[in-house]
Order: structure tokens, then C-alpha cells, then sequence
């Protein structure tokens, strides 16, 4: 495992991004979101809390927050709760990380495929993208939402949709992920993966650079 540098791109022919924490920096968002919620409640957020809803959709992850809490709101009740606080933020406020641009235009310019695999919502992603102007860059936006049925990015099910809608076999597809769970999923389905340091999510970084074929500590430092 190596740090990730322009020339290894050359290696493939599509890149699979996921958003939040990797490219977008907006997981301070989520756990701003968290921490009111649950704090409503009476609840602190945990590790394992987080752990377990960032790898999730927004359906699993409502599901899990009313079954572990014993909640009396449904789950789309939970859902309707977050994505009022949340879509502004999409919408108007969340940034790319520093340096993120600059590379997906370095492989935009190389002639690489570029796709993204999230659990945002479909409204969110491409709300978000739009709003930082890299919307065209991608060929798809891909979200659980499209799988149909109940899956996690710990299941290669997502990677796998995205590198048949781009007509590229796995094993030519990069996939960026700051999740440990989400780098395994993708492993599964015989991907290549870097995984992306994210504050909220280190202690997958670094447990990620021992499963992960590159990684990426800061996209500032990514170079030819």
C-alpha cells in the first residue's frame, strides 16, 4: 500500500467516488445532526453509533437510530427530521475538500471515467456537486437508493452497479472511500481502493492504509 500518486491513475479506467468525508468535507454536518438529534433524546452520540450509520442509507441508518433508541417516531419520521436540517447544507454550504477539485480535473483531463458511490440521497448529491460546479465531471451519481433493496457499502453491491453503468470491468475501476467497512465492500467486489483521511473518520484511516491498495492523507499532496 502506497501513497496515491497522478501517474498510478494511468493503471485504470474509471474512478469510483464516494462523497461525504472523501471528497465532500461534510461530515462535521452529520455529526452536528447526530448530536441534536439524539440530544433531544437524552442520548450522546458514540463511536459505535457513528460506525455503524456512515456506511448505512439514510433508510438503514433512521431504522437502526429508532430500533437501538427504542424511539417512538417511524423511521421516516426520523428521516423528515434530518433532511430538514441537512439540505441547505447540500444545497448551499458544503465544500469539496481542499485539493479535490484539482485532482478530479487532472483525471477528467487524463480521459478516466468518474462516478460516484454514496449513501447520500440522490437530491443531496447532486444538489452538492452542482453547487461546487463538478456535477459534469461525473458520469452517473449512484446512491444505495438505486440498489432497491436493503444494502450497505460493506456489500460490494453499489461498486459493482457503478462499473456496469460505466461499461468498465472492476478490475479497471479505482474506488475512493474514508470508510474501512466501505474499502472491505469494495475489495469484495475485486476493486482497487484508496482510502481518504477524514478527521471524523481517522481511526479507519489508519487501519485502511494495512487493507487499502493506496491511500490519500491530504489531496493537497497528491502528485504526478
Amino acid at each position: 500500500m502506497k501513497d496515491l500518486r497522478l501517474n498510478d491513475l494511468r493503471e485504470y479506467d474509471a474512478l469510483i467516488f464516494d462523497l461525504d468525508g472523501t471528497i465532500l468535507d461534510s461530515m462535521e454536518v452529520w455529526n452536528e445532526v447526530d448530536e441534536i438529534f439524539l440530544g433531544k433524546r437524552g442520548f450522546k452520540v458514540d463511536k459505535e453509533y457513528t460506525d455503524t450509520v456512515k456506511r448505512c442509507s439514510m433508510t438503514q441508518s433512521a431504522e437502526y437510530t429508532v430500533k437501538r433508541y427504542n424511539l417512538k417516531e417511524t423511521p421516516e419520521e426520523v428521516i423528515a427530521e434530518w433532511e430538514a436540517t441537512v439540505e441547505e447544507e447540500y444545497r448551499s454550504n458544503i465544500r469539496l475538500k481542499k485539493g479535490a477539485i484539482e485532482f478530479l480535473k487532472a483525471a477528467k483531463d487524463m480521459g478516466l471515467k468518474i462516478s460516484c458511490a454514496t449513501a447520500l440521497n440522490r437530491k443531496n448529491a447532486v444538489n452538492c456537486l452542482s453547487n461546487n460546479e463538478v456535477l459534469s465531471f461525473f458520469e452517473n451519481v449512484t446512491t444505495l437508493e438505486d440498489l432497491g433493496h436493503e444494502v450497505n457499502k460493506s456489500d460490494p453491491s453499489i461498486f459493482l452497479l457503478v462499473s456496469e453503468k460505466l461499461g468498465v470491468d472492476p478490475s479497471r475501476c479505482l474506488v475512493f472511500e474514508d470508510v474501512l467497512g466501505a474499502i472491505e465492500g469494495a475489495k469484495k467486489g475485486g476493486f482497487d481502493t484508496v482510502i481518504v483521511y477524514d478527521r471524523l473518520s481517522a481511526g479507519d484511516y489508519e487501519k485502511g492504509v494495512k487493507t487499502a491498495d493506496f491511500h490519500i492523507f491530504d489531496w493537497t499532496e497528491v502528485q504526478s
